[in-house]
């Protein structure tokens, strides 16, 4: 169970990159341009390479921590998607936001498409940065989702 919630945490934590467009791969843009996903300015954006902006892919995690330990909640939910966000061209959007309120802390990561996410996630760096911490001193509860976006915007308003 330990195992299954750290990698579930680790996975969660996969969700906070700020993303980038570009003026590369105008076809892609063209063909992309009737999602919200894409904004009518895009010169104005830096890019990845080819990464398509529409996402079809985010994992989402609420857990709450127990009294006293948020704090660890929060860095060990923060740092695979942060690892992630060096190592996995398919991650375009993530965040870890914290409601001290309800000791919640909320993980989103957004990925071009979830074999982005899983690739990573089997190789043997991608298992490493996800760590082994014991979680049951630190998690009161954990609900994970794996879903669909249906409305996007993905770059800045301008």
């Amino acid at each position: 169970m330990k195992k299954i919630v750290i990698g579930l945490i680790a996975i969660a934590a996969i969700v906070t990159s700020c993303t980038q467009s570009s003026t590369e791969g105008a076809a892609d843009e063209t063909q992309n341009s009737n999602n919200d996903a894409h904004h009518d300015n895009m010169d104005s954006h830096e890019h990845h390479g080819a990464i398509d902006m529409n996402a079809t892919y985010t994992f989402v995690s609420v857990s709450t921590a127990k009294p006293g330990k948020l704090d660890d909640l929060v860095r060990i939910a923060s740092s695979p998607s942060e690892l992630m966000d060096e190592h996995v061209d398919g991650l375009l959007a993530r965040q870890v936001s914290v409601d001290t309120s309800k000791n919640t802390v909320v993980v989103w990561v957004t990925f071009d498409k979830r074999e982005s996410m899983m690739e990573y996630l089997n190789t043997e760096q991608g298992q490493d940065e996800h760590g082994d911490e014991d979680m049951d001193s630190i998690l009161e509860t954990f609900t994970m989702y794996d879903l669909t976006p249906k409305s996007q915007r993905l770059i800045p308003k301008h």
